[in-house]
C-alpha cells in the first residue's frame, strides 16, 4: 500500500551496471507482472514499481523516480497519454513507453501529440519490447513502423477532405457515438455549434448523415 493506494512494488536485489529504472503502469496485472519478470532479467533495467491504474502510477512515480515509464494506453481511470504530462511533472527526465493493443493511427497521434519516446503495440515481441526500452534510454523517439505508416495514411486523408482541427476533434468523438449534446459538453460550446461544424463535415466527406460521415472516414483511415 502506498499512500492509501495499492501500489504493487517489485524490489530487485542491487546489480552493478544497472542504469534504468522502471515504472510500469498496465491495469493488466497478469501482463504488468509478466513485464517486471521481463525486463527484471535484463542486467540494463531495474523494475521499481507497477500500478495498475493511473493515481497509483502517479503516486510510484512520485516514490520511485524512474528513469523510464511503460504506460498502457488504455487505464481505468483515463487514457496513458493524459497522464503523460503529469508524470514528467514528477520526473521531468522521464522517457515514456506507450504500449497498447489498440493499434489505431488515432491512438498512435494522441501519443505523439502527447510527448511520449515510443508507442508500441502488445503484440510485438519481448526483444523488441526490450531493444525500444534501451533505444528510448539513449535519447532516441521511436514509433512502431506500422503504425507510423498508418499515421501517415491519415494525415494524408485528413489533408484530403480539408478537415480543420476542431472539425477532426468533433469527428472523433462521432465516431465513439456521442450525441451532438455531448460532444458539445465535452468541447465546452454550443449544440448549434456543433451542428454547424456537423455540417460542414458532412459537405466535406460527401456524406448525408453522421452515421455515413463516420464510415466514410473509417474507410479513409482518418478515423
Amino acid at each position: 500500500m502506498v499512500d492509501g493506494l495499492s501500489v504493487e512494488t517489485i524490489l530487485v536485489c542491487e546489480t552493478q551496471g544497472i542504469m534504468n529504472r522502471v515504472l510500469i503502469v498496465d491495469d493488466h496485472r497478469m501482463f504488468a507482472q509478466s513485464l517486471a519478470r521481463l525486463f527484471s532479467t535484463e542486467p540494463d533495467f531495474e523494475v521499481v514499481g507497477t500500478a495498475f491504474n493511473g493515481a497509483e502510477g502517479l503516486v510510484a512515480a512520485r516514490q520511485t523516480h524512474p528513469e523510464i515509464c511503460v504506460l498502457d494506453y488504455q487505464l481505468p481511470d483515463g487514457d496513458g497519454t493524459s497522464l503523460v504530462t503529469q508524470l514528467r511533472a514528477i520526473v521531468p527526465s522521464m522517457r515514456v513507453l506507450l504500449l497498447t493493443g489498440v493499434n489505431r493511427p488515432s491512438t498512435a497521434q494522441a501519443a505523439v501529440s502527447a510527448g511520449c519516446d515510443a508507442f508500441i503495440t502488445k503484440d510485438r515481441a519481448a526483444q523488441e519490447l526490450i531493444d525500444t526500452l534501451r533505444r528510448i534510454s539513449n535519447g532516441q523517439h521511436l514509433i512502431d513502423a506500422d503504425v507510423a505508416e498508418a499515421m501517415h495514411e491519415r494525415t494524408a486523408a485528413i489533408e484530403q477532405f480539408n478537415l480543420t482541427p476542431r472539425e477532426l476533434e468533433i469527428l472523433l468523438l462521432l465516431g465513439t457515438g456521442a450525441a451532438t449534446t455531448e460532444v458539445a459538453a465535452q468541447m465546452k460550446i454550443s449544440s448549434n455549434t456543433v451542428r454547424t461544424h456537423v455540417h460542414r463535415i458532412l459537405t466535406k466527406l460527401g456524406a448525408h448523415s453522421k452515421l455515413e460521415a463516420v464510415a466514410t472516414a473509417r474507410i479513409a483511415g482518418v478515423l
